[in-house]
């Protein structure tokens, strides 16, 4: 394989990797109930789709180029998008958020019960916390549930 296909490919497949790590992402932050905003994942995935856009410009690729029985379109964000669905043939795990889905609901029917009294004291606490100790609460709270005997 020629270099430009190889460095095209390659960017391609970074490009939907970082997609799909956004996707992840953005499930996960829906897994704990929390209303998904832009976060590092998506400035990563923007970065790497701006790569592989000037990559292509800057391949100055001659009519009929092809990558696997594709001929590549010569505006760069026509060849991105056909790359990336070209990467994304070789991808089998499906879309990450819709495979997660039935996960999440069922997690939340488990521990649908309405929050006591005390309980909403907490949940008010923790609020009122910066974020990073918050997480840091969380974390030595599954700790612990995780080993009761520690």
């Amino acid at each position: 394989m020629d270099p430009t296909r190889s460095m095209l490919l390659a960017l391609a497949r970074h490009a939907e990797e970082a997609r799909l790590r956004w996707h992840a992402d953005r499930a996960a932050v829906r897994a704990r109930g929390e209303t998904p905003a832009r976060s590092e994942g998506y400035t990563y995935h923007v970065q790497a789709n701006l790569c592989l856009i000037t990559a292509i410009g800057a391949a100055d690729l001659p009519p009929n180029y092809r990558i696997h029985d594709i001929t590549l379109s010569r505006d760069p964000l026509a060849a991105a998008e056909q790359l990336r669905q070209v990467a994304n043939a070789y991808d089998h795990s499906g879309p990450i958020e819709a495979a997660h889905e039935p996960a999440r609901l069922a997690y939340k029917a488990a521990f649908a019960q309405p929050v006591t009294a005390q309980e909403q004291q907490y949940v008010d606490l923790l609020a009122g916390l910066p974020a990073a100790r918050r997480d840091k609460i969380v974390d030595l709270a599954e700790q612990r549930a995780r080993h009761p005997e520690a």
